[in-house]
C-alpha cells in the first residue's frame, strides 16, 4: 500500500513529537515563571484538573485546528507583550502537536486550560467586587430582620463591636475558579463511567450553574459568619466556608451533572475515516517551533511607552513628584499620598488598590462607591494594626472618568484613549473628600 512519508512517520511513532512538547514545557516553564504560583495549592489543583480531563481520541490524528489558534496568538504576543498571550501560545501549541500527532482533544481540555490562565482569576476577582458589595447588602438586610443590632455599611457588616468584612467573609468567591474546575472534573469522570459526552452547550449550562450556586453558597456563608460571631483567621471561619462550598455547590452538582450526561450525553464513537495529515502541518510546526524557540533566545520583549505616558500626568502643585517602574506617577505632599498608575491598554491588568495596598500588609474595610462631583469613585479605610488610613480611587483618561472596569476598558477600546488609576490616601478622613474634589477639577491627565 502506497503512503507519503509523513503519514508512516505518524504510523510508526517518532520521538519528534515527545521532545517538541518537552521543549515548549521546559520554555513555558522558563518564560511563565513570574506568571503562576507555581508552590499554591490552587496550581496543585489546576494540574490534578488537566490530568483529569486530558483524554486523546486516538482514531482522529492530524488536526490542524489548535496550529491556526497557536499562530494567532504568536503573532499577537509578539504586538502585544503580555505573559497572558504568551501562556496561550505555548498551551495551544502543546496541544497542536497532540492533536497532529496522537489525536484530538476534548473540549474539557480547553476550558481547564482557559480556568487555569491567572489572568481569569484576575477577572474573576475584580469583576465580581459588584457582586461582593451586593451581598453584604443582601445578606445584611437578611440578618437585620433576624437582629435589629446588625447594621451595614458598605462592605462592612456590623453586629455589636463586631465587624466583618465582605472580602474575608467571602473568601469562598475566591474559590470560584475552584469549583468550576471541579465541576469541569466532574464532568469528566461521568463522562469516562457512562462513555458519554456533554455538548459545549451541556458544558455552558452547568458551568452558569456553579457560578451561580458559588454565589448562593457565599450569601449563606457570610449570613452565618456574622450570625455565628465567627471570626477570619480561624478554624471555624475555614471550616464554615468549606462546609458551604460542599453543601450548596459539590452536593448539588453530582446528581445535576449525571442527569445532563444522562439526558443530553452523547455517544461519542469512535472515527473510523482515514484523514492523512496535511503536508503543511510540518510547515506550520517549523513556523511555529520557530517563533517559539528562536523568539525566547533572540528577540526582546517590546515595552510600552512609558515615557509618554508618564508625560500626561500633570505635575500638581505642592506635592514633590516621582516616576516609577510600571507607568507609576507618585506625588506626595504633607497629608496626602497620590499614585497616578498608568494602563498601556484596555488588555491589560492594573494596579488595583485591593491587590497593592493588601500586598503591604492592608486590610480595606468599609468599601462604598460614591458620587462626588458627577464622578463615581470607591472610598476606603485602610487598616494595619494601630495605623487607618483613608483612600480613595477612580480611572480616568483625557475625556472620562469612571469606576466600572468594564466602562473603561471598553472606552479605552473604543476611542484609543490611555486611562490611569488615581489612587488618593490621606490619614486625616476630613481630608479625603477635599482632596478629591480639587483632583476631579484639576483634570490630571493631559
Amino acid at each position: 500500500m502506497l503512503t507519503l512519508p509523513h503519514t508512516r512517520i505518524l504510523n510508526k511513532g517518532t520521538k519528534l513529537p515527545v521532545l517538541l512538547l518537552a521543549v515548549y514545557t521546559v520554555l513555558g516553564i522558563l518564560q511563565l515563571q513570574h506568571y503562576f504560583s507555581w508552590e499554591s495549592t490552587f496550581f496543585l489543583l489546576c494540574v490534578i484538573a488537566m490530568g483529569v480531563v486530558l483524554k486523546v481520541d486516538k482514531s482522529r490524528p492530524g488536526s490542524m485546528r489548535c496550529g491556526w489558534i497557536a499562530l494567532f496568538f504568536l503573532l499577537l504576543s509578539w504586538q502585544i507583550p503580555v505573559l497572558t498571550f504568551r501562556y496561550a501560545t505555548l498551551i495551544t501549541t502543546l496541544f497542536f502537536v497532540t492533536e497532529f500527532f496522537f489525536g484530538r482533544l476534548q473540549t474539557l481540555t480547553f476550558i481547564t486550560a482557559a480556568l487555569i490562565a491567572p489572568a481569569i482569576n484576575f477577572v474573576v476577582n475584580v469583576f465580581s467586587f459588584p457582586i461582593r458589595l451586593w451581598l453584604t447588602g443582601v445578606a445584611g438586610n437578611i440578618l437585620a430582620g433576624i437582629n435589629p443590632q446588625v447594621t451595614t455599611t458598605g462592605n462592612m457588616i456590623l453586629l455589636g463591636s463586631n465587624e466583618f468584612s465582605v472580602d474575608p467573609a467571602c473568601m469562598g468567591l475566591q474559590m470560584m475558579l475552584t469549583s468550576l474546575l471541579c465541576g469541569v472534573m466532574l464532568i469528566a469522570l461521568y463522562q469516562r463511567r457512562y462513555q458519554k459526552v456533554l455538548p459545549l452547550t451541556g458544558i455552558v449550562v452547568v458551568l452558569v450553574a456553579i457560578s451561580a450556586l458559588n454565589i448562593i453558597a457565599n450569601l449563606f456563608r457570610i449570613i452565618l459568619l456574622v450570625q455565628f460571631a465567627l471570626p477570619p483567621e480561624t478554624m471555624a471561619h475555614d471550616a464554615m466556608g468549606i462546609a458551604t462550598l460542599l453543601i450548596y455547590v459539590i452536593l448539588p452538582l453530582l446528581p445535576g451533572i449525571k442527569w445532563m450526561l444522562q439526558r443530553y450525553g452523547k455517544v461519542n464513537s469512535a472515527y473510523n475515516g482515514v484523514q492523512p495529515p496535511p503536508l503543511y502541518g510540518w510547515l506550520l510546526h517549523a513556523v511555529l517551533a520557530a517563533g517559539i524557540i528562536g523568539g525566547h533566545f533572540f528577540m526582546t520583549p517590546r515595552s510600552t511607552a512609558s515615557g509618554e505616558m508618564d508625560q500626561q500626568v500633570k505635575h500638581l502643585s505642592g506635592y514633590s513628584y516621582a516616576v516609577l517602574d510600571g507607568h507609576i506617577v507618585k506625588q506626595t505632599k504633607t497629608n496626602a499620598l497620590l499614585y497616578v498608575k498608568g494602563i498601556p491598554g484596555f488588555y491589560f491588568t492594573d494596579h488595583q488598590p485591593m491587590i497593592c495596598w493588601k500586598g503591604s500588609g492592608f486590610g480595606f474595610y468599609k468599601i462604598q462607591e460614591a458620587t462626588i462631583q458627577g464622578a463615581k469613585v470607591y472610598t476606603a479605610e485602610l487598616k494595619k494594626e494601630n495605623s487607618t488610613l483613608y483612600t480613595a480611587w477612580w480611572y480616568e483618561s483625557r475625556t472620562r472618568r469612571s469606576s466600572s472596569q468594564l466602562e473603561w476598558r471598553w472606552d479605552a477600546l473604543c476611542s484609543g484613549n490611555n486611562y490611569y488609576l488615581v489612587n488618593i490616601t490621606v490619614e486625616d478622613k476630613s481630608l479625603l473628600e477635599p482632596e478629591i474634589r480639587a483632583l476631579l477639577h484639576t483634570h490630571l491627565i493631559q
